[in-house]
């Protein structure tokens, strides 16, 4: 019984210390690999993202002016509320 238990052990021992090193050495293997990328697809990439990032500020400057106008709508709203004192008993 405990030359089994010594086994399992000596097995999950083994895993666990060889696995980092093979995931290690993959993971190096593929660094050296180099893809080339099109500098084309960088650009058209980089002007994707500067549209997007115009498209988003233009959204939000509506969505800010359109909260401002909201306030000012409720804020009018409180002016005009008027306490009714005829019903009082």
């Amino acid at each position: 019984m405990v030359d089994i238990l010594n086994t399992f052990v000596a097995i999950i021992l083994s895993v666990v210390a060889l696995t980092p090193i093979f995931l290690l050495v993959i993971l190096l293997n593929r660094s050296k690999v180099r893809t080339g990328t099109d500098p084309a697809v960088i650009q058209k990439l980089e002007d994707m993202d500067a549209t997007i990032a115009s498209d988003t500020n233009t959204a939000l400057e509506q969505v800010s002016a359109k909260l401002g106008d909201f306030e000012a709508r409720i804020a009018d709203l409180e002016d005009a509320r008027v306490n009714i004192k005829g019903f009082k008993k």
